[in-house]
């Protein structure tokens, strides 16, 4: 019998940067421009910040539990505190919240027309994979964390 595989397929800054970067070849390529003023530009600060604030804070949760922060290499304790209390995937959540702020810096259409394949290629790619770890490793522990908390928010 063969051992499981919870192999992501791409690392997810590299997923979010790619989007990023494909969006602003389109905008460059087919402008689709969107209002663009203070307001946009002060809640573009405001999730990138917010945003990078839930992922540093997810990610100082696991250096503190002395487990992984890596998706290629295997959990030592399930975290179910602090950032993973609110969403079962907060760092990924704060690289979203962060991509939306640049989305909005960039006063374009393409970006946000990229944030659906976007999330479901997360969702596949990299969030499906790390729950079939969580679950064989942590069993009901992970099953009954899933219940109370949702995988974004």
């Amino acid at each position: 019998m063969s051992e499981p595989t919870y192999r992501v397929a791409v690392p997810p800054p590299v997923l979010y940067l790619t989007f990023i970067a494909v969006a602003l070849a389109l905008s460059y390529a087919l402008p689709l421009a969107l209002p663009e003023n203070s307001w946009t530009r002060a809640a573009a600060v405001a999730l990138i910040a917010l945003g990078q604030g839930l992922s540093f804070w997810a990610m100082l949760r696991f250096k503190r539990q002395r487990t992984t922060t890596s998706n290629f290499s295997a959990p030592r304790q399930l975290l179910s505190e602090g950032p993973f209390a609110i969403s079962r995937n907060p760092v990924n959540l704060g690289d979203t919240a962060a991509y939306c702020g640049l989305a909005l810096l960039m006063a374009s259409v393409w970006p946000w027309l990229l944030l659906v394949p976007l999330i479901l290629i997360m969702n596949r790619w990299v969030i499906a994979p790390d729950e079939r770890q969580l679950n064989d490793v942590f069993g009901e522990d992970y099953r009954q964390y899933c219940r109370r908390v949702r995988r974004w928010l």
